[in-house]
Order: C-alpha cells, then sequence, then structure tokens
C-alpha cells in the first residue's frame, strides 16, 4: 500500500515534470497541460492493466479466483485474489507466473508504447507515448521490489522463488486458520449465553477482552506470536476467581478450541509433537468451558480435543458419540463428527472413522485431510512430545 501511494506521488511529480519539459518542446501551454493530464491519465490505465494481467495468467494456468477489485481511481486497493490447492501440481511455477503477470503486461505495455513512439512523426504525440510508456515501466518494476505487505508481488515472487515448500505450507496453514476461526464462531454461537447470566459490569472484561482477542484471530492468517502472548492473558483471566464463571467457560471454550485444534495440526500435519505442558493447560481450560455446563456440545468439543491430546481416544470419542449428521448447529457438529472420527482413527476403528469423514460432508476441508492423515498413518502419529526424564 505505502510503496503505491508512493508511486501516486511520484506519478504526479513526474506529470508536473512531465508538462515543463512538454512546454520547452512545445512551447506551447495548453498542449504541455495535455501531456501532462495524459500521463497522469496513463497511471490508472497501467494500474487496471496490471490487474488484467494478474487475471488472465490465472485464468490461464487453473488458479481459482476469488476475489477481482479494480478501482482506478483507487489503485493502491487493486487486487487480483486467487485460492489454489496445496496439493496442486506445479504450484510455485504457477504462483511465481502469477505474480509475475501484472509486472510483465505493465513492461510490455511499455515497451509498446516506446516503439509506437519510434514510428509517429508528431514531437507532441511522440513526448506523449514516451512519457506513459516510462509511468508504465515504472509501475512494473516497483511491483517487483519485495515489500513488507502481503499482497507485494515482488515479495510474493520472492517466497515462491526461495522457499516453495514453506509457501506451499503457509498457503495451508492460512486455509486451515479459516477453518479454525469458523469453527472458533460456531463455538461462539453455541456456547454459554453470557448474556442470559447477568454478569456484573466489573465483571464484563474479561469478555471485551475476549471480543477484542476473537476480532483479531479473525484477521491473523496463522498463529503469531503476539496472538499466543493474548492468548496467555486471557488464560490468566480465565482461571482468576474473580472473573464470572460464564466468562470463564467461553474464555476456555475459545482458547482450549483454538489451540487443540492448532496442536492437532501441528503433531500430524508438520511433525511437531505437542510438549507436555501444553496439553496440561488446554485440559485445565477445557476442564474451564465444561465447569458450568458439561453437556452442551461446545464443552464437550473442548474435552475431546484435551483427550486426543492426552492420547485417550476412547474418552475423546464417548464425549461424542451421540452426535448424529446434520443435526442443529450443523457447523458444530461437523467439527464434533471430524474429531470423533480421529479418535475412531487412533483407535484403529478405520470403517467408523471414513463413514464420519463422509459424513461430515466436506464443511471443514482442512480438518477432513487432518483426520484422514491420522487415517492414513501407520502408526498413529504422536500428540505430544514424550516427558523429559531428569538426569536422562
Amino acid at each position: 500500500m505505502k510503496v503505491r501511494r508512493r508511486l501516486v506521488a511520484v506519478s504526479l511529480l513526474l506529470a508536473v515534470e512531465t508538462a515543463a519539459f512538454a512546454l520547452l518542446v512545445t512551447e506551447s501551454v495548453p498542449d504541455a497541460i495535455a501531456v501532462a493530464g495524459l500521463t497522469c491519465v496513463s497511471l490508472w490505465l497501467h494500474l487496471v492493466l496490471h490487474e488484467c494481467g494478474h487475471l488472465v495468467v490465472a485464468k490461464l494456468l487453473g488458479l481459482p479466483v476469488v476475489a477481482v477489485r479494480i478501482a482506478p481511481f483507487n489503485g493502491w486497493r487493486n487486487e487480483v485474489s486467487v485460492r489454489p490447492s496445496p496439493s496442486t501440481a506445479a504450484l510455485p511455477l504457477r504462483m511465481v507466473l502469477f505474480h509475475l503477470g501484472g509486472p510483465l503486461t505493465n513492461l510490455g505495455t511499455a515497451t509498446a508504447l516506446v516503439v509506437a513512439a519510434t514510428s509517429t512523426g508528431t514531437a507532441l504525440t511522440r513526448f506523449a507515448l514516451l512519457a506513459a510508456a516510462f509511468v508504465g515501466a515504472l509501475l512494473g518494476l516497483t511491483n517487483l521490489v519485495p515489500g513488507r505487505s502481503t499482497r507485494s508481488d515482488g515479495q510474493n515472487l520472492l517466497r515462491w522463488l526461495r522457499a516453495p515448500a514453506a509457501a506451499r505450507e503457509a498457503l495451508r496453514a492460512g486455509y486451515y486458520q479459516e477453518e479454525v476461526v469458523r469453527a472458533l464462531r460456531a463455538v461462539a454461537r453455541a456456547g454459554v449465553d453470557v448474556q442470559g447470566v447477568g454478569i456484573q459490569a466489573c465483571g464484563g472484561d474479561p469478555l471485551l477482552a475476549l471480543a477484542a482477542y476473537q476480532r483479531r484471530l479473525t484477521a491473523a492468517h496463522t498463529q503469531s506470536a503476539e496472538l499466543v502472548g493474548e492468548a496467555e492473558r486471557l488464560a490468566a483471566l480465565a482461571r482468576a476467581g474473580s472473573t464470572d464463571p460464564a466468562a470463564a467457560a467461553a474464555i476456555g471454550q475459545t482458547l482450549s478450541v483454538q489451540f487443540g485444534l492448532w496442536y492437532l495440526y501441528a503433531a500430524v500435519v508438520t511433525g511437531s509433537p505437542v510438549a507436555r505442558r501444553e496439553v496440561r493447560e488446554i485440559s485445565e481450560l477445557a476442564g474451564i468451558a465444561a465447569r458450568p455446563q458439561p453437556r452442551v456440545l461446545t464443552a464437550r468439543i473442548a474435552m475431546s480435543l484435551a483427550h486426543l491430546l492426552n492420547q485417550r481416544p476412547e474418552d475423546a470419542r464417548s464425549l461424542l458419540l451421540d452426535v448424529r449428521p446434520g443435526a442443529e448447529p450443523t457447523d458444530l457438529c461437523a467439527v464434533a463428527l471430524l474429531l470423533r472420527a480421529a479418535a475412531e482413527s487412533y483407535l484403529g476403528n478405520h470403517v467408523a472413522a471414513d463413514r464420519l469423514l463422509r459424513a461430515a460432508r466436506g464443511d471443514y476441508p482442512q480438518l477432513a485431510q487432518l483426520v484422514a492423515a491420522i487415517r492414513a498413518a501407520d502408526p498413529a502419529p504422536p500428540l505430544f512430545a514424550p516427558v523429559a526424564v531428569a538426569g536422562a
């Protein structure tokens, strides 16, 4: 965003300089103003062509396009967003070509304008075409420079070229994060009715902190140190004796489901078993979540995650035996079915696990892939790291 804002400022400065040069060449104020105006207009045209280049390449490469935003008078908000599957064949090459599509379109247009300028006999027209070509080349080259923004073509190119495996894994993790957030929304909708419990004004702060945390979590692509720090502060609020039980339960549900799902991902997908201390903390938070109403589905989901991480799949399975496909709320039931499928996989009940995977109806494809990975592993991957033995 900052790069493109600077580009706008540079282009406006360029328009002024272009007008000055055009005045020297033509000795005509109206002609100089016309050249400056065309130079400014060319910036917006190049921005549109830039996004069209991304769009055409995405279509040619079979990359699913999920958003197209082209606003030529608000250029730094322009984007073409794609959502490829992490398992797509030759994905790094496709993503490199996709991110090159916009800058190369600008550079190609600039080259065509230079060629057109050499074939015209009018000095004013030649000057206007060369100025427009310079703007296009500037836009294309600027977008190839790596920036801090995740929308920077140069940054994304560097990421897919230098570490394609890490970029693919980040894409997969981002999709999984979206499903975790979706599951948390379902938990929040079906969880403890904190509004109906009559929380006092002084006890409202934990809920405000939880709401702020949920908003930041929704905007995050993956877990971050900042989010983990906030989660630790929320966990301390849930444990505090002064916190209303309903507010503590809401915090416990959010944190135990969020981190429980991520710990499953770390253990199964990235092969990083969770430290025993983290498993104990999840169990504690799940217990806080279940304290007011242990039989509600949200509490049982939280506890089943804790049991899975504690290598107790029988207990995780028993908590979710009565969940039926298609029951309300469907979002939450799909999560419950997939967690039970994970427990069945650990118990070696592969037929039951396959049936539950089908019953989830693809509502959470990333979580379903995680369960399928457990189902296919032999032996099942460990979910927490062995406790260190003193003196070993």
